[in-house]
């Protein structure tokens, strides 16, 4: 009889705790359902506005740079493609001793494309950039910038989504494109 009451007892535990799990478990809530994600930008006037806003900042981070400001950092405007091209376009200046004095400024902005995607924005734009006042000089100061370099420069610029903002992931040359 000792053994008919032991496993009495043990099952009447098992069945006690598996009606503990089952209550626990039904009063679980449940998961809170996770928002779909928007896109960052109610229109593709907002997303234009954005990009040209930061590619303004990004261009007066470059100017304070070349003026000495060591407190703004340029490259934390880009990303991919765009900041492999500005580190290899500085590390050539460098090796070769050059380096560019002056301001650049932007003359025009023109947003062409946009992306709204709830997970990702991405936002093109062809930006006229005036680099007449800036000057490429040598180890010894001396002025190489090319006689036939253009005082304005026209570019394809793209951003795209990083968290909450837009960066720069890329930028070409215009080609065939009048500022």
């Amino acid at each position: 009889m000792t053994s008919h009451r032991t496993a009495s007892h043990a099952l009447a535990g098992i069945g006690a705790a598996l009606l503990m799990v089952a209550v626990l478990s039904g009063c679980t809530p449940e998961p809170e359902p996770t928002p779909t994600p928007t896109a960052a930008f109610a229109s593709e006037e907002e997303a234009f506005a954005a990009a040209e806003k930061v590619y303004r900042e990004y261009t007066d981070a470059v100017n304070s740079e070349r003026e000495g400001d060591h407190t703004v950092d340029p490259l934390s405007y880009l990303i991919g493609e765009a900041l492999d091209g500005s580190l290899d376009t500085s590390n050539k200046l460098q090796a070769q001793e050059l380096r560019i004095v002056g301001d650049s400024r932007v003359l025009k902005f023109s947003g062409n494309a946009v992306d709204l995607q709830p997970s990702e924005v991405i936002v093109g734009a062809l930006v006229c950039l005036d680099v007449s006042a800036t000057v490429v000089l040598n180890v010894s100061d001396a002025d190489v910038t090319p006689p036939d370099r253009p005082a304005h420069v026209p570019l394809n610029v793209e951003f795209i989504s990083s968290g909450s903002k837009l960066v720069i992931s890329g930028s070409d040359l215009a080609e065939g494109t009048e500022c």
